[in-house]
């Protein structure tokens, strides 16, 4: 009982219905108004009390006269007050209901009481009777209709709230009810008689708009309620998927329109953030696990030295602790760096020469002490090897690929740089280790990824290493890949020229 009471309540306390039922009962009661006269008039000079300047005939004809003059001007402004004072509390709403219900009104009074006007020259005698026949049973109910219709959607605070249906059965409507009687009135001033003239005014100008705009109205709604189901299944859909229910997907009409492109797209858009929550969920959980090892292992050593202490080697035990921190720091720099690239930061324009970069690298690395001795052979082509972005994420990601490399090469790691005639920087680091697998080379950009041989943390890294080169490629606007090789493993990457900007490239 309470649900079928609300709706009849909320209506009736919204300010739109308040003011379009007070402009449409307002209206109609000006229009019955004028048909008691009318009527009154008719009835006073069948009884011969009519005033005696006037014909016994024309029983209605000053009555009409007065009514145009002084009835109209006064219906139209007890529209606009009565839709006024039944606004809500917002000025302009207000006016604008108010002045478009006294509009439409002055509009419908002005046809109608012209209608008879011309009318009553063909039959004065049945002019009143015609009038209080057709007054109360159409004329007054088309009249609220259209006035409460104006009304309504004035009060809108905007054609926005309107929902895609009500546009479309307005503008319809609209368009009929101003078109329709202007042509009809243009038409009836062609006519050769007044009885043409008043017949196509009073059908023209006060019957046929509402009529056609009332069924252009229905068509519209109709029509743009077909239209708008595969949205609204759409819409339904959306919302019942939630964080745990990405694998659902919309209905796809078979229309081939607007609104099937749209459900396709929704469906890529679902399929990228399914995809990215799966990769999220794997991250998370990868990470924890890479995280709890070192942890257990640091706690377990510090517990063990702490119980024995008086046996414990305590310079081993901070060795080993200390080991543990390190992963422990470089595992977060690692997932720290990673979130960066995934939020999208530019790389910045700066331009860097990765010869340089390559070159100063090579001397470090060729330098550095390790449990077996490696030969570096770099190649650097003639000239500059010039490309823009971050100099530091450029030197990241050659120390991924240079530690990738030495941690796998057997005696040799190689590096190459060179600059194409179209100005692409392809850059090349290889070794002569035992090569990657050509079924597992998108397997170790993952994040984690470690091929079976690699899984051992105390050969290196937690696999992050390579995920984040390939990152940072993507984000300069180039490509990270594992190539060919005749042994070992051949990691090849090509970058855009300089003369670039980057946020035009950038994935």
């Amino acid at each position: 009982m309470r649900a079928g009471t609300t709706l009849p309540r909320r209506a009736v306390g919204d300010p739109r219905t308040r003011a379009a039922g007070a402009a449409a009962l307002t209206a109609a009661g000006v229009l019955l108004l004028f048909v008691v006269l009318l009527w009154h008039a008719d009835a006073a000079a069948g009884r011969g009390g009519y005033a005696p300047a006037y014909p016994p005939a024309d029983r209605v004809g000053p009555v009409i006269t007065r009514l145009r003059v002084f009835g109209i001007p006064a219906g139209t402004l007890l529209v606009a007050i009565a839709t006024w004072a039944a606004g809500g509390p917002r000025r302009g709403p207000r006016l604008r209901a108010a002045v478009a219900a006294a509009a439409l009104t002055a509009w419908q009074l002005n046809a109608h009481t012209g209608w008879l006007r011309h009318y009553n020259h063909g039959d004065p005698l049945g002019t009143g009777r015609y009038a209080a026949l057709w007054g109360p049973l159409f004329a007054a109910p088309v009249l609220a209709l259209v006035v409460a219709v104006a009304a309504w959607t004035a009060a809108e605070p905007s054609w926005r709230t309107v929902s895609v249906r009500g546009r479309l059965a307005l503008a319809a409507g609209g368009g009929a009810a101003l078109v329709l009687p202007c042509g009809l009135w243009w038409e009836s001033h062609m006519g050769e008689n007044d009885a043409g003239y008043g017949s196509a005014l009073g059908w023209g100008m006060f019957v046929w708009p509402p009529v056609a705009a009332a069924l252009l109205a229905v068509a519209a709604w109709t029509t743009a309620g077909r239209a708008l189901r595969p949205v609204e299944a759409i819409r339904r859909e959306l919302e019942d998927i939630t964080a745990r229910s990405l694998d659902r997907r919309v209905p796809v009409p078979a229309s081939g329109d607007e609104i099937t492109r749209l459900a396709l797209t929704t469906n890529a858009i679902l399929d990228r953030l399914e995809n990215a929550a799966e990769l999220q969920r794997r991250f998370v959980a990868d990470a924890s696990h890479e995280l709890r090892s070192p942890l257990t292992a640091l706690r377990t050593s510090l517990e063990a030295a702490l119980a024995h202490p008086e046996e414990a080697d305590w310079p081993g035990a901070v060795r080993s602790a200390l080991a543990d921190v390190v992963r422990l720091q470089l595992l977060s720099e690692d997932l720290l760096l990673l979130a960066r690239l995934d939020g999208g930061v530019p790389p910045g324009e700066a331009v860097v020469d990765l010869a340089g970069v390559v070159h100063d690298l090579a001397e470090e690395y060729r330098h550095r002490r390790r449990e077996r001795p490696l030969r570096f052979r770099c190649a650097l082509g003639e000239g500059p090897a010039a490309v823009r972005g971050s100099a530091v994420q450029l030197e990241r990601l050659l120390r991924n690929l240079l530690d990738n490399a030495c941690r796998h090469a057997r005696s040799t790691v190689g590096i190459t740089v060179r600059s194409e005639r179209s100005g692409t920087v392809v850059v090349e680091v290889s070794d002569d280790g035992p090569g990657v697998p050509a079924a597992a080379r998108e397997q170790i950009f993952e994040r984690f990824g470690r091929l079976e041989d690699g899984r051992a943390r105390s050969s290196g890294g937690a696999g992050l290493g390579l995920a984040i080169s390939r990152e940072i490629a993507l984000l300069h606007g180039g490509t990270l890949w594992v190539a060919d090789a005749d042994r070992g493993a051949r990691f090849v990457g090509r970058f855009p020229p300089a003369g670039e900007p980057v946020a035009a490239r950038a994935r």
